[in-house]
């Protein structure tokens, strides 16, 4: 298996499961991010398709994420808490891995590419990917925060953007 087919396939097994998650996602908040982040998997698996058969590919930006910023910022924004069982967390936590995986996989391939547009293109996608593991890691901050966190006036988070 080639590089391009190993980066496909992880493509492949992030979209499957943000298609699944997005599902069964109790949210309409958590809908709509777990089909953007399929749709990129989806796109980042054409791309690599394209370069193994050597065709012309370029990257451009993915979608804005401010929406997906403004449904973060409304959770925070709410009082009301997505009932979500521990164990999707640990689901979850199966796609951070994923995400964080295909990083390194990235990174690692556009290390030994002699390409120079083929490295660029790995480490933009890596880039992307990054955004993703960004946005999963707020997603399980989110739904296991009632389980991490004590809510009163003896403790503080130490995280300045929390209430950004």
């Amino acid at each position: 298996m080639n590089i391009f087919d190993q980066a496909m396939a992880l493509e492949q097994e992030g979209e499957s499961l943000y298609r699944q998650f997005a599902q069964e996602a109790p949210d309409r908040g958590m809908k709509h991010i777990f089909t953007w982040l399929a749709d990129q998997e989806a796109r980042h698996c054409q791309i690599f398709r394209d370069m193994k058969v050597s065709k012309a590919v370029s990257v451009t930006e993915g979608p804005e994420l401010q929406d997906i910023k403004d449904i973060f910022d409304g959770w925070k924004d709410s009082e009301a808490c997505i009932n979500i069982k521990t164990t999707q967390a640990d689901v979850y936590r199966r796609a951070l891995g994923i995400e964080q995986k295909s990083i390194s996989v990235y990174e690692n391939y556009a290390n030994q590419c002699a390409d120079a547009k083929q490295k660029a293109i790995f480490l933009k996608i890596a880039g992307e990917e990054k955004r993703h593991e960004w946005i999963v890691e707020n997603i399980i901050e989110f739904i296991t925060k009632p389980e991490v966190w004590a809510e009163n006036a003896e403790f503080s988070h130490l995280d300045p953007d929390y209430y950004l």
